[in-house]
């Protein structure tokens, strides 16, 4: 899904300046067409997952369109007081996109895994965002699906988790 979600994003900045890529040092090899393309919509915010969301968060009340990108865990463990705060309750028009860790990942713990649910229970970070005011949460299926999810989401005000 990492594909259709540049793709897509890459068309709403080509339409909207305000667009903006806000990754966590993750999507090398992903995002460099982007960021060559739109160097002044593009922010690596490094390892520095709670300052991400804040700094987020002000764009957003500054009139901008953060699209965070990260792996999954970097968005809701390490920052969760900071998406919880300022994006959901202050319903901030931030939009987050979480990545799994694929099976190379499994080696570092939990801090880059997050647990998946089993017999119908939400994953462990879908269960926390669950609970969260203004948060819209798509696990899309289809790369139509995201697409169009995406597209809502551009025209909606408010936070939104997507699980690509």
């Amino acid at each position: 899904m990492r594909k259709p979600f540049l793709e897509t994003l890459t068309k709403l900045a080509e339409k909207d300046p305000s667009v903006v890529l806000v990754i966590g040092d993750v999507g090398f090899s992903f995002v460099e067409g982007y960021k060559e393309r739109f160097p002044n919509q593009f922010i690596n915010i490094g390892c520095l997952e709670q300052t991400m969301m804040g700094v987020a968060t002000g764009m957003a009340i500054g009139g901008l369109k953060p699209y965070i990108y990260t792996m999954r865990n970097f968005i809701a463990f390490r920052p969760y007081e900071q998406v919880r705060n300022d994006i959901a309750f202050g319903n901030a028009n931030v939009k987050l996109f979480g990545v799994a860790g694929s099976e190379a990942y499994k080696f570092l713990g939990f801090s880059h895994n997050v647990i998946e649910g089993k017999d119908g229970q939400d994953d462990e970070d879908v269960a926390m965002f669950k609970r969260l005011p203004n948060m819209n949460i798509y696990k899309p299926e289809t790369e139509e699906e995201l697409v169009e999810k995406m597209e809502f989401e551009y025209n909606r005000k408010g936070p939104s988790y997507f699980i690509i």
